[in-house]
């Protein structure tokens, strides 16, 4: 017996020597997967994740009256495993969904065609503490297509984009912050090197008077352009680091910005626009950063077949100076409308709701996950939990040796094995966090 362990400790010295990029973890791709039965009855307009004191979750918002299989109206929660109402939810449509705190501690706000929210009138928008609905006064006759928080000197607020015009909210009362002659559809919030400012983007030629082609930046005191701005509409504004420093991302339906090609995506560094590449084909509707566990890249959804000349369906990565598939993409239906990334029980993830039925091939109606799907333990050559990798574990491990059970299976294929063998090996001596 003692003379097989040590062959068995040789071979498995020589193979770490002998295997090159050896990892302790398992291989696993990011791939496509469905949240439970999906969302149905409707596309999914807005994502966000709020924590209502029991830990973080995904919320979507939209056109749907169903959600794994459910009848919930226009809101639900998706806790990793099952989706759930928000009370009886709203009466119509949900548009845009943020987190935002009106001193009164952290919340999540709805707002967008409906008039009711758990039964009681609302007017565009709701707030959602984790329990009940509550009203924000100010009924808006029109529908709210994008909300975002910002502190514009005078205090953190919440930002909410009318048909023609802004308003904002302070946590006690509304007011106008400027009229435009079109609509807004997204904005966010970013500094260019000056301080923060809110970006707005749409369809609209002017912001309180000024001119601005279809986006605007607001400092707190005074409107000023974007460059020239763009030649079609503003869906989706976000900010990301290419490793060149943060800068601003545009995607809509535009073919230029700051008067050169930049095909429904564009870069403003704080001075300029650029182009992503040759850009995409068709609209964009949602930008998000994103790593998949290959680094920081930006991600894009909408109605497109190609980006940067290459097919990529209604989704696409831009890693500069690059266009990739995400997988094989989303399919049915029509479009990615929506982007945001939420950590799972299999760590973190990029969420896209939309009107498809198919992501990857596989069924997922209206929304899905793109990243790694394998749970491993924090230190897997640790198997028995005593927070290093020592002789109890090499003990376990050859107790164990060629069976079928999870004491000592640091890998999770099914059995304990010289691979798992090399991996505690490989860490002997070292202490988990």
């Amino acid at each position: 017996m003692l003379a097989t362990l040590s062959r068995l400790i040789t071979l498995s010295a020589v193979a770490a020597l002998c295997v090159p990029g050896a990892s302790l973890a398992q291989d696993c791709p990011p791939e496509w997967s469905a949240l439970g039965g999906g969302i149905n009855g409707g596309t999914v307009e807005a994502l966000a994740v709020f924590d209502d004191g029991s830990g973080p979750a995904l919320y979507a918002g939209g056109f749907f009256t169903q959600a794994g299989g459910n009848a919930i109206n226009h809101i639900a929660r998706w806790d990793g495993e099952s989706w759930s109402p928000l009370g009886t939810g709203v009466n119509n449509t949900v548009f845009a969904l943020t987190v935002f705190d009106d001193g009164s501690g952290p919340a999540l706000y709805a707002a967008g065609d409906f008039s009711q929210a758990g039964g009681i009138p609302v007017g565009q928008i709701a707030r959602w503490d984790g329990t009940e609905w509550s009203s924000l006064g100010g009924e808006f006759a029109n529908q709210i297509v994008a909300l975002c928080g910002f502190d514009d000197g005078s205090g953190p607020a919440l930002y909410a984009a009318l048909p023609q015009g802004i308003r904002r909210w302070d946590g006690t009362e509304w007011s106008t912050v400027a009229t435009t002659n079109n609509g807004i559809t997204a904005m966010t919030v970013f500094n260019d090197g000056t301080g923060p400012a809110l970006y707005v983007g749409g369809w609209f030629s002017q912001v309180a008077g000024i001119t601005a082609r279809q986006i605007a930046r607001w400092d707190g005191t005074t409107w000023s352009e974007v460059g020239t701005g763009m030649n079609g509409t503003v869906f989706a504004l976000t900010v990301f680091d290419d490793g060149g420093g943060p800068s601003l991302y545009a995607g809509g339906s535009f073919t230029q910005a700051g008067g050169n090609p930049a095909n429904r995506t564009a870069r403003w560094n704080g001075t300029t626009w650029s182009s992503l590449g040759s850009g995409v084909n068709d609209w964009v509707y949602a930008l998000a950063p994103y790593d998949d566990g290959t680094g920081p890249a930006l991600y894009a959804a909408g109605d497109f077949s190609q980006a940067g000349g290459r097919p990529a369906n209604r989704i696409a990565k831009w890693t500069p100076p690059n266009w990739s598939a995400v997988g094989d993409g989303l399919s049915g239906g029509f479009a990615g409308l929506a982007l945001t990334t939420f950590e799972d029980d299999s760590g973190p993830a990029l969420f896209v709701g939309g009107g498809f039925s198919q992501a990857g091939g596989s069924d997922a109606s209206n929304i899905a996950r793109w990243g790694n799907s394998c749970i491993t333990p924090p230190c897997p050559t640790d198997v028995n939990g005593d927070n290093s990798v020592n002789l109890a574990d090499l003990n376990l491990v050859l107790a164990n040796f060629g069976t079928s059970t999870t004491d000592g299976d640091t890998n999770n294929d099914g059995v304990v094995d010289l691979a798992d063998l090399n991996a505690v090996l490989g860490a002997f001596g070292t202490d988990c966090p």
